[in-house]
């Protein structure tokens, strides 16, 4: 389970030789991070939601504790703790805070497992409600990572009712510039964008009749065209465009993010990807079982030969 900025994930899979069957994959709009990042506290009614959130997502694993972990806006709020002890006397549910690194670690794997070519050198590009992960590497190892406080919903609330695509591109600039330009000097074979944000992009240029000469991806000029057509609209037209009530208000700024980092990298056009952190955290999980049952097998033999 994966505790958001904005979205709270589960995943319940069965992991096989590096692939992932979902058997329970659900999710939860908090927006935990509402009001947080500029107060630097979760608010009662985010602290309550975030509880009832874990309630519903627990209710169909019959008592299972999932391996649990926590990012974005618990590694800033100062009753982060505070909310987590909650879980804790609730649920009898340990959450663990991870580092931004081990956040681009795992989003990085779960990336690469789903690249047609994993051994390439890809970038990827993970945007939450609070911050912006920007990795690259080759061979599924992560060479250059940073993290930037460029979230969806910190920005939105930051610059409401400013001119959405212009201030976010200074923005980006001014933070991430440095980073997109080592990036695009490290000539990146693919650019993967994950993200809640990034796949409600590309279900809305599907549903607006725009299509793509590569499937699962978008151009750049299509992450243009959808930043200055959700940056102009009203929470009403946005969900009329197929935009998920929790993302109706904070779409405009993660599209100009979006269209901010293709414009500097100067690619054609971009990946869209289902894997992220939780996937990545599936992929951990199973190597470290599976490295501890090999141990165990090979303790047991050497066990029976000293016997023997």
């Amino acid at each position: 389970m994966d505790l958001g900025s904005n979205t709270f994930h589960l995943l319940s899979a069965d992991v096989r030789n590096g692939v992932i069957y979902p058997l329970v994959d659900a999710k939860v709009a908090v927006r935990i991070g509402e009001g947080a990042f500029a107060d630097g506290a979760i608010s009662r009614s985010a602290f309550d939601r975030g509880i009832d959130a874990i309630e519903e997502l627990l209710a169909p694993l019959g008592g299972t504790k999932p391996l649990t972990v926590a990012t974005g806006v618990f590694r800033e709020a100062a009753n982060a703790g505070e909310f987590l002890d909650e879980v804790r006397r609730r649920f009898d549910l340990e959450v663990r805070i991870i580092s931004w690194q081990e956040e681009a670690e795992l989003t990085y794997r779960a990336v690469c497992a789903e690249a047609l070519d994993p051994d390439a050198r890809i970038a990827a590009f993970d945007l939450g409600g609070g911050s912006l992960e920007c990795i690259i590497g080759q061979h599924g190892r992560v060479e250059l990572a940073q993290s930037f406080p460029l979230g969806a919903l910190r920005l939105a609330r930051q610059l409401e009712g400013a001119d959405m695509v212009g201030r976010v591109e200074q923005i980006v600039t001014l933070h991430a510039g440095a980073m997109l330009e080592q990036i695009r000097a490290r000539e990146p074979e693919a650019v993967v964008f994950t993200s809640g944000t990034a796949r409600t992009l590309l279900r809305i240029a599907r549903a607006i009749g725009c299509s793509e000469p590569v499937v699962g991806c978008l151009s750049t000029s299509m992450f243009v065209t959808l930043a200055l057509r959700m940056a102009t609209m009203s929470p009403c037209e946005a969900a009329s465009a197929g935009v998920p009530a929790s993302r109706c208000d904070t779409i405009g700024a993660g599209a100009a993010v979006f269209a901010a980092i293709v414009q500097r990298l100067r690619v054609p056009f971009v990946h869209i990807t289902q894997g992220a952190l939780r996937e990545g955290l599936a992929l951990h999980a199973t190597e470290r079982y599976d490295l501890a049952r090999r141990a165990s097998a090979r303790q047991r033999s050497t066990a029976d030969t000293s016997a023997t």
